[in-house]
């Protein structure tokens, strides 16, 4: 088998079963809160505290991996990264209280802050420029699949077998499949797909790293990024819980809703990915207008499934529709963006700026839910809480507009 391919492969089955664990909490919120006496506090403890240090433990590692990944070899980071992180999740199952639980969560976030920044400068060095976004959006359905798969298995057996199942049995296979990659991958040359460009760069000091945020383009990426993970930061933990506790629709469609709008999410991904290639290979400065003008898009849907009425019949209808409209608009961008910032930077510096991608991406992970959890919830109900969440992806949606001026001249950089 082409070496490629079997690497890909392989970070793909791995992606799919750390990212499984992302969204194993929100179908079961209540039930864990009754497991830890946490009822009336759920939105703060469950679904505010832990996803904040959660994502703030794993952006910071990101960063420090990041750094690391430009410098020591790849596969052994990458394996060493998915043990740490699947450790904890495993270990999720097994907590007897909330301090636990608290903690084994936040250090699940090292698995999935860690392997990001090494991903995408395997596969930068794996793939030519016009492969990448192919490429990025296979993996970002790998990534997708686990997370859609592990919510829905969560949501399934959660009340069955316990909320605690899902966590022990989408960490144990990574387990295996690290050591497989470990032991199989032959790590490829650096910049070996953009002709070697600048061999000598690398980044060593804070001047370095200050150099990387000259490129506007890049500034771009790490806004929207903000921006637009905190909506989905927010309906992942709290979506579920708020249409069978506030709007009062059966789990089982409340789960099937946010499966569907994960899996719409994949398909959209899939096709935001396709168009975005062509389009790129044709007239690079058109690739933000096509996603910004589908991120604001999405904006519609959403606000219509948040704001849908009290469950009856004909509603059961209209929440599948949302849904479906919701998850088809919102994720076009996700796979462009990783191929702007492979192509706008330096082969030699893509761990690093991965890592500052992904802590940005988890500042909004982290801080949406936190603000919204314990703050806006509070104050004025989940409802006006979850509006306002919507509202980051039309600003999400303008800052990647703005790349229609910074990305002809910045590509390939």
């Amino acid at each position: 088998m082409n070496n490629r391919i079997f690497i890909t492969i392989q970070i793909g089955i791995i992606s799919f079963f750390m990212f499984a664990d992302q969204n194993l909490m929100g179908p079961n919120l209540t039930l864990i809160a009754k497991d830890f006496d946490l009822v009336n506090v759920k939105d703060q403890y469950l679904g505010g505290y832990i996803p904040l240090f959660f994502w703030l433990v794993g952006g910071a590692v990101s960063i420090v991996i990041g750094f690391y990944t430009d410098l020591l070899p790849r596969k052994i980071l990458f394996s060493l990264i998915v043990f740490i992180g699947e450790i904890p999740c495993l270990l999720s199952g097994y907590a007897n209280t909330y301090m636990q639980f608290f903690i084994l969560r936040v250090l699940t976030g090292i698995g999935i802050g860690g392997i990001i920044p090494i991903t995408y400068s395997l596969l930068g060095d794996l793939y030519s420029s016009s492969e990448r976004i192919k490429i990025v959006t296979l993996i970002g359905l790998c990534s997708g699949l686990g997370i859609a798969s592990g919510q829905l298995c969560a949501g399934l057996i959660g009340d069955t077998y316990g909320w605690r199942l899902p966590f022990i049995i989408f960490s144990v296979p990574n387990f295996i499949f690290a050591i497989i990659f470990f032991i199989s991958v032959k790590e490829p040359k650096r910049g070996k797909m953009d002709n070697n460009k600048n061999p000598d760069f690398k980044i060593s000091n804070l001047k370095d790293l200050i150099s990387l945020f000259k490129i506007k383009t890049n500034i771009l990426v790490f806004l929207q990024g903000i921006f637009g993970t905190i909506p989905w930061g927010v309906f992942s933990i709290f979506m579920i819980d708020y249409f069978v506790i506030d709007k009062g629709y059966y789990k089982t469609t409340a789960t099937l809703v946010i499966t569907l709008i994960g899996g719409m999410a994949l398909l959209s991904s899939i096709i935001g990915g396709f168009i975005g290639n062509k389009i790129y290979k044709k007239k690079p400065k058109y690739l933000p207008l096509f996603c910004g003008i589908t991120t604001i898009l999405g904006v519609i849907p959403t606000s219509l499934l948040i704001n849908i009425p009290y469950q009856n019949e004909k509603n059961e209808s209209l929440i599948i529709i949302y849904a479906i409209l919701t998850g088809l608009f919102i994720a076009m961008t996700a796979p462009n963006m990783k191929a702007i910032l492979m192509n706008v930077n330096n082969p030699y510096s893509r761990g690093t700026i991965f890592s500052i991608y992904n802590f940005f991406d988890d500042l909004g992970r982290g801080f949406g839910p936190f603000i919204i959890g314990n703050i806006l919830i509070y104050y004025f109900g989940r409802n006006v809480a979850f509006n306002i969440a919507n509202s980051f992806w039309f600003i999400c949606g303008c800052l990647i507009l703005m790349m229609f001026w910074t990305l002809p001249k910045e590509s390939q950089g």
